[in-house]
């Protein structure tokens, strides 16, 4: 929420700067997220001062341009050359003089220079509306009133209202800090100064005369309905300062009713919305359920197909505006209006909230309403607004005051004891500063005991409804910056030898960071045609934007607009990772399931001075995602060919019968959806899988050999249709049932097909690394046990050795 300094200092004053109140706000609780000097004219105006045309005659070079002398009041006249058609001797103008930096109205700025137009010397310019950026006339050049003062600066002529605007981020509970009264209370209290509310009393009415009838058929989704009636207004221009201050906080001047209603608001948080007396048929106000089908137009001018669950404001023939949400055209203020109803009601905030979402409309009336509004404020600001319009508009208010409030809303009564305030806040807080706190925040105190108080909480405070809640209050107030810190700190180190989803993730992010990689975070929420996989859509009920309407069932393209963003910021070499959750359903269940999803393109680690880099690949990934399962403890990692169709190749990666995920090439298709035009690899594991792996596995070490490794290269002719995997796996088979010799590491070196190979065979050339805990190897043993392995390739898959 944007507030006004200028504003603001009206109901608590203060010399602090602006700086000093952000961060007397961030430090009770309300986070200052920017601070803004604004002027109504944003730029500098030096260099325009006031001139007199003292004479006019007809350029001899151009039809459509005069010759002028003007006085600026610098003793000489300034001849310029200009092209409007409404310059005439004797008027009071504006002048641009040399060297002065104008600002167009939707143009480039450019500085005026001494120049020659069609011959003519040009000592300055006289000034249109737009070429000076206060308007976007250009018929002709500003004439003054006569009796301006000639040579004073235009700046000083001018009207400019200059404030500081300080953009306060509000989180959903605070509800009660949106507005400047709500923000002043806060620093009154923090301040222990005084809070100056606007005096607001109930009016004498000359006339009293029951105009509307007000009908609520849904209580709990409008526990109360006020207003007031106002004759004889004139709907014009707000005044200059009411526009000021709404200009500011980035609000658009209406016109003096909208203005007022818009200004209440943002002073006290109470919506206020003003109907045109006239357009309420049968001089009834009702306040109902929408019907299903029923249509309306909003002030937007678009027809919003209503499905039964919006509270509407209808009169006796039709409705006039969605409860809480936005007005609608037809009751709407116009030049003509001449007699208005102003409302001023409480909603229930679920109602109000499922509208605006329905709708997707965003107002400034939905902000507050689905926080939830003060129950006991509307007649108050009723009559605020009442004040405001009398003075900008005229007119009378007829009475009575209506107020529609079967059930009245009391505040919430809580008690807190002093010993439980002081466990939580690790501190004693005097008991005297606890009442004072909490007075200036608003509350009562009912009873006060010496273990206890019981403290009646305003309705204002919609988020204060336990013990807890007031040791916040109390807290945020009072400053975490009195809250001391012992000078011994105990704590005990504790080990745990099992695995848990914390420690996995910490582990695991870890080392991809060593590695690096970036980690990504995205919205499990996306659009419907996000769904890669043809599964059932997981739907929001109350999305928030058509962009917003369904849970994600794949981690792939939500990365894949991450690697977009980024290449479309020059950014070409990406390694990034990502933990999140997809979302599915079948048959009516739904169930969700753990991600780590890693994405790379470009090079693997960028280049420098004496390494250009090496590209990013399948490999490069399957490495990565390999040593992250066997980081985890698991062995035994078997390989398939996966066939995934959003992979254009890749690989499974199981245990048993689990499959723990997928490491390979994102198809081009997918790529192409997501408009990536560069390769991306891309990995997936199913960490509910992996996590159901780990659960009562601890870490297991076994000693280093003290003894040399030996290598031995194998040379192989095989049947084309064989795997390396099936090669693996029979070599460790065979070696595996060796008591003194273990296969340290197999690896594939080389595999060859052309025209020296038999057709239907292929080359593998494989490393085997062999070592022994207990002593060295000797060759004969060695000798005999690669003859072993041969043997056994030969027999069971007619490998031969090549020469």
């Amino acid at each position: 929420m944007k507030v006004s300094y200028n504003w603001l200092k009206k109901y608590i004053h203060t010399d602090k700067t602006p700086a000093e109140i952000a961060e007397s706000l961030t430090s009770i609780g309300l986070e200052v997220e920017d601070i803004q000097d604004y002027s109504s004219i944003p730029y500098s105006l030096e260099g325009l001062v006031i001139g007199k045309v003292e004479e006019v005659w007809q350029h001899p070079g151009a039809d459509r341009l005069r010759l002028t002398k003007v006085d600026i009041g610098k003793g000489e006249l300034l001849q310029i050359v200009c092209g409007a058609p409404n310059v005439a001797a004797g008027q009071k103008v504006v002048v641009a003089t040399e060297g002065a930096k104008l600002h167009s109205t939707g143009g480039e700025p450019f500085v005026i220079k001494k120049s020659k137009i069609r011959g003519e010397a040009s000592e300055g310019m006289i000034c249109a509306e737009d070429e000076i950026g206060i308007g976007t006339d250009h018929s002709g050049i500003i004439i003054l009133p006569e009796d301006t003062q000639v040579g004073i600066q235009f700046s000083d002529y001018l009207h400019i209202y200059e404030d500081t605007v300080i953009d306060v981020s509000l989180t959903p509970n605070r509800s009660d800090a949106a507005s400047h009264i709500g923000i002043a209370r806060d620093l009154a209290a923090a301040w222990r100064t005084k809070l100056h509310y606007p005096v607001t009393k109930s009016f004498d009415f000359k006339e009293t005369k029951e105009l509307v009838e007000i009908q609520i058929k849904d209580n709990s989704a409008c526990p109360r309905y006020a207003g007031l009636v106002i004759k004889n207004i004139e709907v014009k221009e707000s005044p200059q300062w009411m526009q000021d201050v709404l200009k500011a906080i980035g609000l658009s001047p209406i016109n003096n009713i909208v203005d007022c209603t818009n200004y209440a608001m943002y002073e006290l948080g109470q919506p206020i919305h003003a109907f045109d007396l006239a357009k309420i048929k049968g001089n009834k106000i009702i306040v109902r359920r929408a019907e299903k089908g029923e249509a309306l137009t909003t002030l937007d001018k678009v027809e919003r197909k209503l499905d039964g669950t919006e509270l509407l404001i209808c009169n006796a023939e039709k409705p006039m505006a969605l409860a809480g949400v936005f007005g609608g055209l037809d009751s709407g203020i116009s030049k003509e209006t001449a007699s208005i109803f102003i409302e001023s009601a409480y909603f229930s905030p679920v109602d109000i909230r499922r509208t605006s979402r329905r709708h997707q409309l965003f107002t400034d009336a939905s902000f507050r309403y689905e926080r939830g509004t003060d129950p006991n404020l509307p007649i108050t600001a009723a009559r605020r607004v009442a004040e405001l319009i009398l003075e900008t508009a005229g007119g009378e208010v007829i009475g009575p005051e209506y107020d529609v409030y079967p059930h009245h809303i009391k505040p919430n009564t809580i008690k807190l004891d002093y010993d439980f305030l002081s466990k939580v806040t690790g501190t004693q807080i005097p008991h005297f500063e606890v009442r004072e706190i909490l007075e200036a925040l608003g509350c009562h105190i009912a009873l006060e005991m010496d273990d206890h108080i019981i403290v009646e909480v305003p309705t204002y405070k919609t988020d204060v409804t336990r013990p807890i809640d007031l040791v916040e209050e109390i807290l945020r107030i009072y400053s975490l910056d009195k809250i001391g810190f012992s000078s011994l700190v105990k704590s005990a180190i504790q080990v745990n030898h099992l695995y848990t989803k914390e420690s996995i993730v910490k582990k695991l992010s870890s080392y991809l960071t060593a590695n690096g990689f970036y980690e990504a975070y995205h919205l499990s929420m996306g659009k419907k045609s996000d769904n890669l996989h043809h599964s059932e859509d997981v739907n929001i009920i109350n999305p928030l934007s058509a962009d917003l309407e369904w849970l994600r069932d794949n981690m792939l393209l939500p990365g894949l607009k991450s690697v977009l963003y980024n290449l479309n910021r020059k950014q070409q070499d990406i390694k990034f990772f990502e933990w999140g959750n997809t979302y599915h359903q079948s048959g009516g269940k739904y169930w969700q399931q753990s991600h780590l999803s890693l994405f790379i393109t470009g090079l693997q680690n960028g280049e420098n001075w004496n390494d250009k880099g090496k590209k990013a690949d399948y490999f490069y990934l399957k490495s990565i995602g390999t040593n992250i399962l066997k980081s985890c403890g698991i062995k035994n990692i078997e390989e398939e060919i996966s066939t995934d169709e959003t992979l254009e190749y890749g690989i499974e990666l199981k245990s048993g019968n689990k499959t723990l995920g997928i490491i390979g090439k994102v198809k081009n298709t997918v790529l192409k959806k997501a408009d990536v035009d560069k390769d991306v690899f891309y990995a997936d594991f199913y960490m509910d899988e992996v996590l159901s792996l780990l659960t009562h596995k601890p870490f297991n070490l076994k000693p280093l050999s003290k003894f040399p490794k030996v290598e031995r290269n194998l040379s192989l002719m095989l049947p084309s249709h064989l795997s390396y995997k099936e090669i693996k796996e029979a070599v460790k088979k065979e070696i595996g049932g060796m008591n003194d010799v273990a296969l340290a590491n197999i690896s594939i070196f080389d595999v060859y097909q052309g025209e020296q190979v038999k057709q239907g065979m292929k080359s593998y050339s494989v490393r085997l690394e062999l070592e022994s805990i207990s002593k060295t190897m000797e060759d004969k043993v060695i000798d005999k046990l690669m003859q072993k392995v041969i043997s056994s390739l030969g027999e069971n898959f007619k490998a031969e050795i090549r020469q």
